[in-house]
C-alpha cells in the first residue's frame, strides 16, 4: 500500500510537466478530534473521513476529456487502513477507484468504484452533511460508496441536472450461493442496483428528488425529497425520506437482524425475525455564517415500522443537534457539536446502534484540507 500511494504521489507531482493537456491534482482531508458517547468511554475520533485521493484529466480534444479518481481512506489516529473488504481482500481505495469520460454538452460517465448518486445529493441537505454526532439519522440502505457501477451525470442547464446509476449484483441468488469472507448464505438477496437523480441548483433555491435500490439487497429501496433556500447569512434545509429495508445491503446482511435486548436488567442477543423495516424520516436543518464559522442545527423524527417480527413497531425516533464550525484559515477549522437522540423504547435503539432511550453524543476537534 505504501509503495503504491508513493508511486501515485510521484506520477502525480510528474504528469503535468511532461503532458501539457493533462492535469494530476493530490487531494486530501486529515481530521481527528474527541467524542463521548452516552455509555462509552472518551475516545479518538473523525468528523469529516480523513483521506488521500488523486484525481485527473486528460484534454482528448474537441470538448472531449478522460477522467480517473483514486481515494484512499485511512484512520488519522493509528494511521490503519480504513474501509471494509471485499471478497476476503482489503481495500486500498475505499473512497473511489473509477474512469471516465466527459463532455462539455453531453455531461460525464464514470465506472468502477463510484459516490452512491442518491446519498451524495441528499447528504448536502443535512447541515452536518451526514457526518458526526450531530449526522442525519441513516438507514441500513444507505451507502456511500458503490462498487461495479456505471453513473452518469448531465451537465447544467441553467440549475437543472440529473444523474443515474447502474450496478451490477454480486450473484447471489440461490442458483449461484456465494459466502464472501463473512461465511453468511444470501440466498434470495440478489438483484441489481439502480439510482435516479433530478436537481434544481440556481440562487438561492436547491432542490433535489431521488430514488435507489443498493445491488444485492433483496430488493430494497429508497426515495427521498429535499429543498433549501439561501437568504442572507442563512440557509434553511428541508429533507423527507422513505425506506424499504429488506434485511440487506451490497450483499450483506443488516446489523438490525440480531438486535439487542434486555432481560432482567442483561443485554442479550436475540434474533429479531423481522422481513422488513419501513422508515419515514424528516429533517429540518439550519445553516447560518457567524463570524468566522458557521452554526449548523438540525432537528428530525423517524418512525420505524416493523412486519414479521415483535420488537419495533411503530416507534418514533427524535433528535436534535447543535454545532458551531470556526475557520482558521482557507483550510483548517475547528468545530465543536452537540446532539441528542431520543428513542421510543431500548429495542429500537438497539436497531440503529444505542443502547439507550436517550442518548447524547459530544464531539470537538480540528480539519485541515489539502
Amino acid at each position: 500500500m505504501k509503495k503504491t500511494l508513493i508511486a501515485l504521489a510521484v506520477l502525480g507531482a510528474a504528469a503535468g510537466v511532461a503532458h501539457a493537456q493533462s492535469n494530476v491534482t493530490i487531494y486530501g482531508i486529515v481530521d481527528t478530534g474527541f467524542i463521548k458517547k452516552s455509555g462509552q468511554d472518551v475516545e479518538m475520533g473523525e468528523n469529516v473521513n480523513n483521506r488521500l485521493g488523486f484525481r485527473g484529466v486528460e484534454d482528448l480534444g474537441s470538448g472531449m476529456k478522460a477522467t480517473f479518481e483514486l481515494e484512499h481512506r485511512f484512520d488519522l489516529n493509528n494511521g490503519t487502513q480504513k474501509g471494509s473488504t471485499y471478497k476476503g481482500k482489503d481495500r486500498e481505495f475505499d473512497g473511489a477507484a473509477n474512469v471516465g469520460l466527459k463532455g462539455d454538452s453531453w455531461g460525464a460517465v464514470r465506472l468502477g468504484r463510484v459516490n452512491e448518486l442518491t446519498t451524495e445529493t441528499i447528504r448536502k441537505f443535512d447541515p452536518f452533511y451526514q457526518y458526526g454526532v450531530g449526522a442525519m439519522l441513516e438507514g441500513n440502505q444507505r451507502s456511500p460508496r458503490i462498487d461495479n457501477t456505471i453513473r452518469y451525470d448531465s451537465p447544467n442547464w441553467s440549475g437543472f441536472h440529473f444523474g443515474a446509476s447502474y450496478s451490477l449484483g454480486g450473484n447471489t441468488d440461490s442458483d449461484s450461493m456465494d459466502s464472501f469472507e463473512s461465511g453468511v448464505k444470501r440466498a434470495g438477496a440478489d438483484n441489481d442496483g439502480y439510482g435516479i437523480m433530478l436537481g434544481y441548483d440556481n440562487g438561492p433555491l436547491a432542490l433535489v428528488g431521488n430514488w435507489s435500490r443498493l445491488a444485492d439487497s433483496k430488493d430494497s429501496s429508497v426515495w427521498n425529497l429535499g429543498a433549501a433556500y439561501r437568504f442572507g447569512p442563512a440557509k434553511v434545509e428541508l429533507v423527507y425520506q422513505q425506506t424499504k429495508d429488506k434485511g440487506w445491503a451490497n450483499g450483506e446482511q443488516a446489523d438490525w437482524q440480531t438486535v439487542r435486548s434486555w432481560n432482567n436488567g442483561r443485554v442479550v442477543n436475540e434474533y429479531m425475525g423481522v422481513d422488513e423495516l419501513k422508515e419515514k424520516q424528516w429533517l429540518l436543518g439550519l445553516e447560518w455564517k457567524l463570524g468566522p464559522g458557521r452554526l449548523n442545527a438540525s432537528a428530525q423524527w423517524m418512525e420505524v415500522e416493523a412486519s414479521g417480527g415483535q420488537h419495533v413497531s411503530d416507534k418514533d425516533i427524535y433528535k436534535y443537534a447543535i454545532g458551531y464550525t470556526y475557520d482558521l484559515s482557507k483550510r483548517t477549522a475547528i468545530y465543536g457539536n452537540v446532539a441528542y437522540t431520543d428513542y421510543d423504547d431500548k429495542e429500537v435503539a438497539a436497531v440503529y446502534g444505542d443502547a439507550d432511550d436517550g442518548t447524547y453524543g459530544v464531539q470537538v476537534g480540528i480539519t485541515h484540507k489539502f
